[in-house]
């Protein structure tokens, strides 16, 4: 059995739930608060006297509204999506495993909701991920195959690295920071360069490339790394030490 992706309808309460999330999330790396701000800039007029209460009313009252006004668009661009992705999904699973050695069969269906939302969040344990609609055809391939490249990778993280604890696959851990750095890397290269072509090209959050190792960038000696001939487990392996190396010394720099 071959694992999809089926993407669906948000439910109001999840959308309203997200968007709660987000106004409240404020790490750095991601400005998850000010993409929200964004996104809804109704949601921008608080002064900083206003209570949580009446924010997450606000909130309500603000992704209630335009809920139902894209409530048809969100049904066709759910259909729409499904359509796009299906033309790669059972290639794409069976490369991924492949390529990472890894049994995702039991995994039968990857759940991708459809709202309005300025972010993407994903749930490694339910193997679920969000979108917005609104995305070109070329964005929407990207992101299903980095956020489903990230539920496969962290369980074949799990068999090489068992002492590592659950918490340090999210932000803002170096475990997690180098799962989002290896998307690169991997997917930009063969087999996936070759099936996805010209329609797509993955790319990392751009600290990621400012990052320097002498006069060379962090990322290409990482992708040059990937391009090795050695097994995925020596890749794998060989990546986590160099980035961890790198971004401890970033570290020391910012005490």
């Amino acid at each position: 059995m071959i694992t999809k992706i089926k993407f669906r309808e948000m439910t109001l309460r999840e959308n309203i739930d997200i968007i709660k999330w987000a106004y409240y999330e404020g790490n750095g790396v991601l400005s998850v608060h000010n993409y929200t701000i964004q996104y809804f800039p109704e949601l921008a007029n608080f002064d900083n006297n206003a209570s949580k209460e009446e924010v997450m009313k606000k909130i309500e009252e603000v992704v209630t509204k335009k809920y139902k006004q894209y409530r048809n668009r969100i049904k066709s661009e759910t259909k729409r999506y499904n359509e796009i992705w299906n033309q790669y999904n059972d290639k794409y699973f069976s490369l991924l495993s492949n390529y990472l050695g890894i049994d995702f069969s039991d995994v039968e269906i990857v759940d991708g909701s459809v709202g309005l939302i300025p972010v993407f969040p994903r749930n490694l344990d339910k193997f679920s991920f969000s979108v917005s609609t609104g995305l070109d055809d070329w964005f929407l391939i990207r992101v299903s195959a980095h956020e489903t490249l990230h539920f496969m990778w962290f369980e074949k993280w799990k068999q090489i690295h068992p002492e590592i604890s659950r918490r340090e696959y999210d932000s803002p851990y170096i475990s997690w920071q180098y799962s989002e750095m290896v998307t690169d890397p991997i997917l930009n290269n063969k087999p996936f360069s070759e099936m996805f072509g010209d329609i797509f090209v993955e790319r990392g959050y751009d600290s990621f490339y400012e990052l320097y190792d002498g006069d060379h960038l962090v990322m290409d000696k990482l992708r040059n790394l990937y391009s090795e001939n050695i097994s995925v487990e020596d890749k794998i392996n060989k990546g986590f030490e160099y980035i961890n190396n790198i971004l401890s010394q970033e570290s020391s720099k910012n005490i």
